[in-house]
């Protein structure tokens, strides 16, 4: 993990996959909100934690890079402190793993939320190409006992995963990949710092989008969102307000327009 600013969901993200990895190494890039503080909350001795300060987008690829150098492990699983595993999720994850396959990696299919946790962007918006696959799809696990040396490649947000021949991992080829269907959750779009402002003074500024979307099944909310948590941790599952619902109304079909043209 490499966060900043991200004191909204990130209690969430670290206790979603905690239980499951052998070490979390996590580097915080200059954040000013409460970010920091929860992630000293966490007294595992799994977690290997870093300030690091501010750098730019060459020095956060360097970063990521040092993190790769650093794990020991066979798979490597690169998580964003906005992104929840709901366990069966992980559940599959860890199925893939344990089978002592040959992949050289793991792509995941992702929610990203609009307006709550409830909501998902609609499949159709989805720009990844994996594979030919198209829709909100992720790769989010490297095996690195398969591929030997792995480097960071590029500048950040548009940085790759490649061999020590520099050649990007996804030119081996589909074959070396599989998907899993299970989604993770994408809080990209919704209010993911204290420091953010309210509905109105953040409107379609920055990441923050206002769309309707489309529900998300009730069965697939991941359970760590109703656990019991400390008091400094906020609670994410208030639903989409009224004035919300009513922009999307008016939003939604302006951006489809521009979709279909663009």
């Amino acid at each position: 993990m490499v966060v900043k600013n991200e004191d909204q969901f990130l209690w969430y993200s670290i206790s979603s996959i905690l239980p499951y990895v052998d070490k979390m190494i996590i580097y915080d890039t200059g954040s000013t909100d409460k970010t920091v503080s929860i992630i000293k909350l966490f007294k595992s001795p799994k977690i290997f934690f870093e300030e690091k300060g501010k750098v730019d987008s060459l020095s956060l690829v360097k970063l990521r890079q040092e993190q790769i150098d650093k794990s020991k492990e066979d798979w490597i699983w690169i998580v964003d402190g906005d992104e929840i595993y709901p366990q069966k999720t992980v559940e599959s994850i860890l199925e893939i793993i344990n089978s002592k396959n040959n992949y050289k990696g793991i792509i995941v299919h992702r929610y990203d939320l609009i307006g709550d946790v409830y909501h998902a962007q609609e499949e159709k918006v989805g720009a990844y190409n994996q594979f030919g696959k198209v829709g909100h799809y992720v790769l989010r696990l490297i095996n690195k006992a398969s591929l030997g040396e792995i480097k960071v490649l590029g500048n950040y947000p548009n940085e790759y995963y490649a061999n020590k021949a520099d050649n990007p991992i996804k030119n081996c080829g589909k074959e070396h990949f599989t998907f899993v269907e299970e989604s993770i959750f994408h809080a990209m779009y919704l209010k993911r710092s204290s420091l953010g402002g309210n509905l109105l003074t953040t409107l379609n500024r920055g990441k923050f989008k206002i769309e309707l979307g489309r529900e998300i099944p009730k069965k697939d909310i991941p359970k760590i969102f109703f656990v019991q948590k400390p008091k400094s941790i906020p609670d994410v599952t208030q639903e989409r307000s009224l004035t919300y619902f009513l922009l999307a109304l008016f939003f939604t079909p302006i951006k489809n327009l521009k979709r279909r043209i663009f």
